[in-house]
């Protein structure tokens, strides 16, 4: 039973990393192709491919980092760490930007505007 287990284990591993290797990047060229204007049905119609592939990309580093160190296999451990740190990097690097091109928050009132029924919206009070 032991060998069966430690058959199981491998072949999930390999297809994991099978995974982010090959679906996790032919899944950001389809959104890649699919935000072109001259290959896409629409301005955004990769986004969804682009959002399996985040998931995907983060997903299965961690849940290979997680079966390879409770099993106990180092090689596996190191790659699949190697893996997600890479793409926790990806995402901050994303997040900084998204953060960096954030829309300006929209002004408020800069006088006093009076409303009828005794409220007013003046700025700080």
């Amino acid at each position: 039973m032991g060998e069966y287990r430690q058959v199981v284990v491998s072949t999930l591993l390999a297809l994991v990393a099978v995974g982010w290797l090959l679906v996790v990047p032919y899944l950001v060229l389809l959104g890649a192709l699919g935000n072109m204007p001259a290959f896409g049905t629409s301005t955004r119609g990769g986004d969804g491919y682009l959002t399996w592939a985040a998931w995907l990309g983060a997903g299965l580093p961690l849940a290979g980092l997680v079966v390879s160190a409770t099993t106990r296999r180092r090689g596996w451990t190191w790659f699949f760490g190697i893996c997600f740190t890479l793409a926790a990097a990806v995402a901050a690097l994303k997040w900084a930007d998204d953060i960096r091109h954030a829309p300006p928050p929209p002004p408020g009132p800069r006088h006093c505007v009076e409303r009828s029924g005794g409220g007013n919206d003046c700025p700080g009070g």
